[in-house]
């Protein structure tokens, strides 16, 4: 049993003002070590880092997807304009032919007519239906294009409903014509619907998660 000395002694019972300043930040770091080492934050912060990265770049994904969206329905909803009478005005022509022009309006036109005239007497009237069937064009296509199942079937149950009221909808005589152009755009839309490759979802984080927490839990046990 060692015995301290007088020296060990005086060194043990020195007031706290005594101790270095070097010693008093080691002892904060070690105290910062140990809290970074146990603290239940701390470790849900190391374990979960990747879905943090996960979460940030699916907004990401989201983002660009909401703003692609926009161009898609500001297309549907303003049509087609003028062509081009010099090369430098060919991108601004090409943006009115797609936002402001007849296509879009043959397509949306007969369709807003066939639901003005089939909502009377409901309490939602035409312009609810509109915004409703815009929201699930939305929300579907981008489901569609980030790889769900659910949201391509509904991408196409929802085009097949489109190219209906667009011929029902359509002047008589037009109503052909009408459900062709939609289908044409609806086609167009769906090479990015149908062909994006599958991504990973936030299920397949969380289940690679915890199986890493199980694989760590029986590495544990067994030491």
């Amino acid at each position: 049993m060692h015995t301290p000395t007088s020296g060990e002694q005086d060194l043990d019972l020195a007031p706290i003002d005594h101790i270095r300043a070097t010693e008093a930040g080691t002892g904060r770091w070690r105290a910062l070590t140990d809290w970074w080492r146990d603290n239940r934050a701390a470790l849900f912060v190391r374990d979960n880092w990747p879905l943090g990265v996960a979460a940030l770049l699916a907004l990401a994904v989201t983002g660009g997807l909401l703003w692609l969206l926009w161009v898609v329905i500001a297309g549907l909803l303003a049509g087609l304009g003028a062509a081009a009478t010099a090369v430098g005005d060919a991108a601004p022509a090409l943006g009115g032919w797609i936002t402001d022009g007849p296509i879009t309006r043959s397509i949306s036109d007969p369709v807003r007519a066939y639901l003005d005239a089939h909502t009377t007497g409901l309490p939602a009237g035409g312009r609810d239906a509109w915004i409703a069937w815009l929201v699930a064009v939305g929300v579907l296509y981008a489901a569609a294009v980030t790889g769900s199942t659910y949201g391509r079937i509904g991408w196409a149950a929802i085009g097949a409903l489109t190219g209906t009221a667009a011929y029902l909808g359509a002047p008589a005589g037009a109503g052909p014509a009408a459900a062709g152009l939609t289908a044409v755009v609806w086609l167009t839309l769906s090479l990015l619907a149908y062909t994006a490759t599958r991504r990973v979802s936030l299920g397949d984080v969380l289940d690679s998660l915890t199986d890493r927490r199980a694989r760590r839990a029986a590495a544990d046990t067994t030491y």
